[in-house]
């Protein structure tokens, strides 16, 4: 009966430390988050914003032949007609001249629009070269302009040797 005791009592503890395992308290748990619903976000219409600039300049036209007269550096003037060829800003150009005594030559323009303004470079056959710059007026049938026998453009600021011309 001893044995029978003893394993009666050892049966009741299993099931009581089963049982006190079952209804302890419960075990530290990590907090699921509660579910959220993934939203995109809805762009939201700003008013169209206006951007005022100004508009470019326009580049003017230069093409075709003009009648010019420039001030020589002997104060003497010369009567030259200039045929202008222009590719959108690109302008080039040509003409023909006679210096009294001397002999006729032949002159070459190189130069660049920007709105009403022409500046570049001419060179010569009897070897002159240097810089121009011309203004055209505002019905554009002519224009003012300087020239300058030099190696440096910066020379033209202070030339007061003149080109006009009027549009053929």
């Amino acid at each position: 009966m001893n044995n029978i005791s003893v394993f009666l009592l050892t049966g009741v503890l299993c099931a009581l430390l089963i049982a006190s395992g079952c209804t302890g308290p419960a075990p530290a748990s990590t907090a699921t988050p509660a579910a959220t619903t993934a939203t995109t976000a809805v762009p939201v219409p700003s008013p169209e914003t206006t951007v005022h600039s100004s508009p470019a300049p326009q580049t003017a036209s230069w093409a075709g032949t003009w009648n010019t007269t420039w001030l020589e550096t002997d104060n003497s003037t010369t009567i030259a007609r200039v045929s202008l060829f222009q590719t959108g800003t690109d302008v080039t150009g040509n003409y023909t001249f006679t210096y009294p005594g001397e002999g006729t030559y032949t002159g070459h323009l190189n130069a660049t629009a920007s709105g009403n303004t022409l500046a570049g470079t001419y060179s010569e056959s009897d070897d002159d070269t240097g810089f121009m710059i011309f203004e055209l007026s505002g019905d554009t049938t002519s224009f003012t302009g300087r020239w300058v026998h030099a190696e440096n453009r910066s020379m033209l600021a202070d030339s007061t040797l003149w080109w006009n011309g009027t549009r053929v």
